[in-house]
């Protein structure tokens, strides 16, 4: 057994920096890992070329349960944010982290399916408004000077998690950051009205009570 490997709850993390791989695609499997700290974004590279998000996997939760059947790993597991992360052997979990592991994969599935209907409604601006949004609440936002939101993303990552190209999500940025909602800078955007961001994801998204209300 590696002896990196943890037993459960409690091991001290490794320090992992961002742009590093607890593992890619086709790796052969060497454990579960359970995120501390930090960002890990899981994509998949598609027959054609194209990486594509699949979730986000937050602190607290588990990613690489590909472990769980042994073979191989069917995606990459990239570091965004300077993260500390445990390893831990399927095989020697206790009661209680396998409950815990359960549990996160649940709520990593709720994600997923969240995320998958985002990418099927909308157009593109909207798609990546919802995907800025949900960047804004993880390791990835932060507030600036003037206590202002701000996510850093590329246009290269909202593209590969907003299910388009590089290309047309800078267009959709340009016309955000024209109608005032958003200003960019190195690596990152600012979401200078939160409010309108919001508004219109809203318009978009009614809630079930307001759908009944309209019915």
């Amino acid at each position: 057994m590696n002896a990196a490997f943890s037993r459960g709850h409690g091991a001290a993390g490794q320090r992992y920096a961002r742009g590093t791989y607890l593992f890619r695609q086709h790796d052969p499997v060497q454990g579960l890992y359970r995120v501390e700290t930090g960002l890990i974004r899981l994509s998949q590279l598609t027959p054609r070329g194209r990486l594509m998000t699949l979730r986000l996997v937050l602190p607290g939760d588990y990613c690489g349960e590909d472990a769980l059947n042994g073979g191989y790993y069917r995606h990459h597991a990239e570091v965004l944010t300077g993260s500390s992360i445990v390893q831990v052997d399927p095989a020697s979990l206790p009661e209680g982290a396998v409950l815990a592991l359960a549990r996160s994969l649940g709520r990593q599935l709720g994600r997923v399916v969240d995320h998958e209907v985002s990418l099927q409604s909308g157009d593109l601006r909207l798609r990546v408004v919802r995907y800025l949004l949900q960047l804004a609440d993880t390791p990835l936002g932060a507030e600036d000077a003037e206590n202002r939101l701000y996510v850093r993303a590329t246009h290269e990552l909202l593209a590969e998690g907003s299910g388009s190209t590089r290309e047309s999500v800078s267009k959709a940025i340009t016309e955000l950051r024209c109608a005032g909602l958003i200003e960019t800078g190195y690596r990152h955007i600012t979401l200078t009205n939160l409010a309108g961001l919001r508004a219109l994801v809203s318009l978009a998204d009614p809630t079930p009570a307001s759908k009944e209300t309209d019915s």
